[in-house]
């Protein structure tokens, strides 16, 4: 949930703003259900509901509704006269509420958050139509929803939870008659390891953090592995990287990505991160050095071809990257492709190739 931490905040030190949120769109349009903007009574913006002349029209309507302390929803259309003077003629409609009164929301934020720091799922529930419930805002966890709704509600607001989530996608849907609401998924935060701090790690972390990745950096080399390096990291670990790898929990959201000063912790690491439940593992190189640790890997029984034809080597997008940073946007380009479920097909194509050229194949039998 984008803007999440910083609603919350300025909400509790009583900082006047909108919370505007994109609840549902129609055809084709800059931005998805989720986006957000925060307009503060002096203009400030945080966020962006997609830009543009849209953008601009929502900042208007939530100042107005500072001034006037009415949550409402709008419809705006992407091929009307004031977008086509600015370019935007996607065609689509996109709904946004705007409530500027995000304290009656503050309660289920704070409810979200506190899920998504405990790794636990749940859902944001804003209702958008429902007489005088407009505007409300629940949080729904396994147990519990917080603030309480209307017991008329609770079975239907839990079932359409749980689609939600089930899809991992936002959800617009009707509850009963007259009560429309938006429904956001609260997934645990997507953790990247960062396995080496060098260079490459570096340009990518602060990437990483704006495109919602929890980052972690290992390194044995404390004058890299360091809040002053990594400010946006959350955890530097300094120490001896397999171990420390080694002892780090994984699950379906944990990437790992192997950028190490060298062959020999590259190897180690990989070794370690082969046996990790997680969604993604990848490793730079050239393809020449990574068939050779494959090799050696494979030799020694500490890998099966299926868990080497998993790995992302050499790791990302291809693009044609030659600097740093871009080789940095690369691997954050392929980072979200898994994420968002858009790669699939190119790995084992490329390790079958692999093996073929180097005949590594029979080195597991």
């Amino acid at each position: 949930m984008e803007s999440l931490a910083l609603s919350i905040s300025l909400a509790q030190n009583d900082t006047p703003h909108a919370h505007c949120v994109l609840v549902r769109k129609s055809g084709s349009a800059p931005q998805s259900p989720g986006a957000r903007l925060l307009v503060q009574r002096d203009g400030v913006m945080h966020g962006t509901i997609g830009g543009g002349c849209v953008e601009m029209e929502v900042r208007r309507l939530a100042l107005n509704a500072l001034r006037n302390g009415k949550a409402q929803l709008h419809v705006f259309r992407m091929d009307d006269d004031y977008g086509y003077d600015d370019g935007l003629i996607c065609g689509g409609r996109v709904w946004v509420i705007i409530q500027p009164e995000p304290k009656r929301w503050l309660t289920s934020l704070q409810a979200a958050q506190r899920l998504q720091d405990a790794g636990e799922k749940g859902a944001w529930v804003l209702v958008t139509q429902g007489h005088e419930h407009s505007g409300d805002a629940f949080c729904v966890a396994e147990e519990d929803i917080t603030p309480e709704p209307p017991e008329e509600w609770r079975e239907a607001l839990q079932e359409a939870s749980r689609r939600a989530l089930q899809q991992d996608k936002t959800l617009y849907t009707s509850l009963h008659e007259g009560i429309e609401v938006y429904i956001e998924p609260v997934q645990p935060q997507p953790v990247l390891v960062l396995v080496g701090a060098g260079h490459i790690a570096h340009a990518l972390a602060p990437m990483a953090s704006a495109a919602g990745f929890d980052v972690l950096v290992i390194d044995d080399r404390p004058s890299f592995a360091n809040s002053e390096r990594f400010p946006t990291a959350s955890r530097c670990i300094v120490g001896d990287i397999a171990q420390s790898l080694q002892e780090l929990p994984a699950d379906s959201r944990t990437y790992i990505v192997i950028v190490t000063r060298g062959h020999r912790h590259d190897a180690d690491a990989l070794r370690v991160a082969l046996h990790k439940p997680a969604a993604y593992v990848g490793m730079i190189g050239s393809k020449r050095k990574i068939t050779v640790i494959y090799r050696d890997l494979l030799q020694r029984g500490e890998a099966t071809l299926e868990q080497v034809a998993n790995v992302h080597a050499p790791l990302g997008l291809d693009i044609g990257a030659e600097t740093v940073g871009e080789i940095a946007v690369s691997i954050l380009a392929e980072l979200v492709a898994v994420r968002r479920g858009k790669l699939s097909g190119r790995i084992n194509t490329q390790i079958a190739s692999m093996m073929s050229l180097y005949d590594i194949s029979n080195l597991s039998q």
